[in-house]
Formats: structure tokens, sequence, C-alpha cells
């Protein structure tokens, strides 16, 4: 009779810990306002490639070097000039390496409006991931209300 009373409390607890910790609230909650704001705040640019680790071939690992970029808005058309540094800065960045860098084979990121997001149009790369940009791209960043959206140009030039 112990054990069955003992289970019988044990079960009561229970119950009340999951009404007594669980929400119920449903309603009378203030709705969030949603950002309206769809702009391209700025564009970087990286360079990256494998190189063997410790002058061995068999493991890689992935390098990168940050690229200067230069910036001219007009309206909704980024002209990017992206400037190469020299070689040796860093160290790892040598001259046979400096000369691989080309506009085919970049790295894009974008600083976008609070919550909003960003989408290549057409042909576009996607953003974080190697891409092409030796011509005209096309991206639209959308609000966070999912109204509003505006469509940017991006033209980049390389300066070596």
């Amino acid at each position: 009779m112990k054990e069955f009373a003992k289970y019988l409390k044990m079960c009561a607890f229970a119950i009340f810990s999951l009404l007594a910790f669980s929400s119920c609230l449903e309603s009378g909650l203030d709705d969030l306002e949603s950002f309206s704001d769809a702009e391209l705040l700025d564009f970087k640019f990286e360079y990256r490639w494998e190189q063997a680790m410790n002058g061995e071939g068999h493991n890689t690992q992935l390098a990168v070097v940050s690229l200067p970029t230069t910036i001219k808005k007009e309206g909704t058309t980024f002209t990017c000039t992206i400037n190469v540094p020299v070689a040796g800065n860093p160290s790892f960045f040598t001259e046979e390496i400096r000369k691989a860098v080309s506009l085919n084979k970049l790295v894009g990121m974008a600083s976008i409006s609070t919550a909003a997001k960003i989408i290549p149009i057409g042909d576009a790369p996607v953003l974080g991931k190697w891409g092409d940009f030796s011509k005209e791209r096309k991206y639209k960043v959308v609000a966070a209300d999912g109204k509003t959206n505006i469509e940017y140009t991006i033209k980049c030039v390389l300066n070596k």
C-alpha cells in the first residue's frame, strides 16, 4: 500500500509540474513589427584556395585572403573596385597565388538590412561560395516583412 501511495504522489507531482510549467498563453501578445528595410549596405570579397599543409601534398587546408574593396554607390548600382594585396601579405599569399586571383573565382559577401534576405538573380553566384563576378550581377534584397524588395546591380573591377 505504501508503494501505491508513493506512486500516486509521483503521478500527482508530474501532472502538477506539467500544468505549472507549461504556457497556455495564446492571446494578448503584442504583434511585433516586421522590418521593412531592404537595403544592401556593403559588399566584400575574399579569394580562397586550397594549399598543402606542412609542405605535404596529402592534406590540404583552405586558405583565405580578404580583398580590400572600394564601393561606389549610384542608386541601386554598386561598382566594386577590388584591390589584390601585394604578395607576402599575409606570408602564405605568394606571387604565384596572387597572379591566380581573378574575378572568375571570388567569394562575395554582403551586409544587408536587419532580418532581410538576399537572393541571386539569374546566374549570379550564391554569396559565401566561389563565383564568377567578371560580369554584371543582380541580387534582390527582400525585407523581413516580405513585401518590400529592391533589386541591386553589382559591377566589379579588379586592381592587381
